[in-house]
């Protein structure tokens, strides 16, 4: 015959029973119910061992807290692998910076989210993006000087805002929270990239206590990161920019040429006009001054499509004294015209070498899309058969593809402006 377990055996048996369900369970404990128990264990005094009983409870309480913390740092860890890999793909400025958000709010609430971009001396905060509830509501500008992103620009310190109640200078300039519901608990980490002060991110909630000293020290990690993310695209920007750009003249080159006469016929442009442009003496003032008033020469014709651009209109170092001029919307009588303002320029302004006058002479070369071609190349073509034929009708003159050269003597009269 089994004897019948006594109430005081029977709570033991579900006391084991519950550390057992809790050891296998260690991620998913809730602390309040330990507590609970270990309250109620507290006020019992014929349990065996009981000191033995609170230390394991004790215990349970800090190894979950433990392993609670061990997961944040798995999990914080995988999101600065993410945005290290999102970063070296991309140079997109605003995917990243989404990206950054949707990574953040893995390991913490981000009801609200923005990160602020400054440049040190500006007047203005640029923020690219501000989320508050699910909406992006950037790109916002704000002045310099006012509310509390400008306190953490100014001071390179963090500001931890707990519930609606801290009181700081400038925090009502910053609590974004919808109509109905202000953010209680705010992070506002400054950006920084060495010593150098770029910015602030910040993560809110509508929850008071809503972050730990941990979370501020991913947002700072995190930071850092979008602030060298944020450097490297503008630099690759700058980079990319100038290699569309000659480095001798300052004007386009040949990269932007095809970049853009592509974009204009894509475009739906009605009409396109592309002006070719040959120096017709580089090699004997090369061979007679040297090369560096060739260049000076090269600069010169540079400079006077540079004079004669207008809005709209660009001007292309194609390759070595060859240029390209594209002016949308055109007619042949207006090229014809931009064509005098360049020569009368040119006319007006020949390079001097030790007392000498060397002329900037032009050979000229022009095509319209749609009437002498219907793509990029054969426009191109177009223009240089055109070119080709006032270099072989005594250069100096210009010729419309499809038609004779018209000569164009350098005592033009003052053209008149389009």
């Amino acid at each position: 015959m089994v004897d019948k377990a006594t109430p005081r055996e029977e709570f033991v048996k579900q006391l084991l029973q519950h550390y057992n369900h809790w050891l296998t369970h260690i991620e998913s404990v809730d602390p309040e119910e330990v507590f609970s128990l270990s309250r109620e264990l507290g006020e019992l005094r014929d349990i065996p061992d009981q000191e033995t009983h609170a230390q394991i409870l004790e215990n349970i309480v800090k190894l979950n807290e433990k392993v609670a913390h061990l997961s944040w740092l798995s999990e914080h860890l995988k999101i600065l692998h993410d945005l290290s890999h999102i970063f070296s793909r991309t140079y997109e400025e605003e995917e990243f910076l989404t990206k950054a958000f949707e990574l953040v709010s893995r390991v913490m609430r981000t009801d609200a989210f923005f990160i602020a971009l400054y440049d040190e001396g500006d007047s203005e905060i640029h923020i690219p993006i501000s989320i508050d509830n699910g909406v992006n509501y950037g790109p916002l500008t704000l002045p310099f000087g006012e509310g509390i992103i400008s306190k953490v620009i100014a001071t390179r310190e963090t500001v931890h805002l707990r519930t609606s109640r801290d009181d700081t200078e400038g925090a009502s300039y910053v609590r974004w929270g919808n109509p109905e519901s202000d953010t209680n608990t705010c992070i506002f980490v400054p950006l920084m990239l060495g010593n150098q002060m770029k910015g602030v991110i910040s993560a809110q909630s509508y929850q008071e206590f809503a972050y730990k000293k941990e979370h501020e020290e991913l947002l700072k990690i995190i930071g850092s990161q979008v602030a060298s993310a944020v450097e490297t695209a503008r630099l690759y920007d700058r980079m990319y920019q100038m290699s569309f750009r000659d480095e001798m003249t300052g004007i386009l080159n040949y990269r932007a040429f095809h970049r853009d006469l592509e974009d204009l016929l894509k475009g739906k442009q009605p009409s396109v006009a592309l002006i070719m442009l040959d120096s017709d003496h580089l090699k004997t003032v090369n061979d007679q001054y040297g090369h560096h008033v060739g260049d000076a020469l090269i600069c010169r014709i540079a400079e006077a499509l540079k004079k004669n651009t207008e809005p709209g209109e660009s001007a292309y170092r194609y390759a070595g004294d060859e240029f390209m001029f594209l002016t949308p919307r055109a007619t042949l009588p207006e090229v014809m015209n931009k064509v005098h303002h360049i020569r009368h320029y040119l006319n007006r302004h020949p390079l001097t070498y030790q007392g000498r006058v060397i002329p900037a002479n032009v050979s000229v070369g022009i095509a319209l899309f749609p009437d002498h071609a219907d793509s990029a190349d054969g426009l191109k073509r177009a223009a240089d058969e055109a070119l080709y034929l006032s270099k072989n009708s005594g250069k100096n003159c210009t010729t419309v593809y499809g038609a004779s050269c018209s000569l164009l003597p350098t005592f033009l009269s003052r053209p008149t402006r389009r």
